[in-house]
């Protein structure tokens, strides 16, 4: 099964980038927690207009999975190591074997 993809650079956290999805073009701002050394993310609209804060980047669990907001990607964006070793995240393999997947293959 092949997924899209969406980057993730852990070498130049934090940054913003654009992302484009099928709805809506979003601002994922990513960044490196040293004190629970966990990923996150802040989603912004196009506008820059905050949607969510600080959610968790989780080994196969979907993000935004418990929010109700008519504002986030309808696609399903799943953090997963296609091959399936991993079973945290971590610096070394975060946009290396983990990757963020558009689960759009219904």
């Amino acid at each position: 099964m092949d997924h899209d993809y969406i980057e993730v650079s852990v070498d130049d956290m934090p940054y913003s980038q654009e992302v484009e999805l099928a709805d809506n073009s979003y601002i994922f701002k990513f960044y490196h927690n040293e004190i629970d050394d966990l990923f996150y993310i802040d989603l912004f609209d196009y506008d820059g207009n905050l949607i969510v804060a600080g959610e968790p980047i989780v080994i196969n669990k979907p993000l935004w999975r418990n929010i109700n907001n008519d504002k986030l990607p309808v696609e399903t964006i799943i953090p997963l190591d296609e091959s399936g070793q991993e079973t945290e995240i971590n610096a070394d393999n975060l946009g290396e074997t983990v990757q963020l997947c558009i689960d759009d293959l219904g």
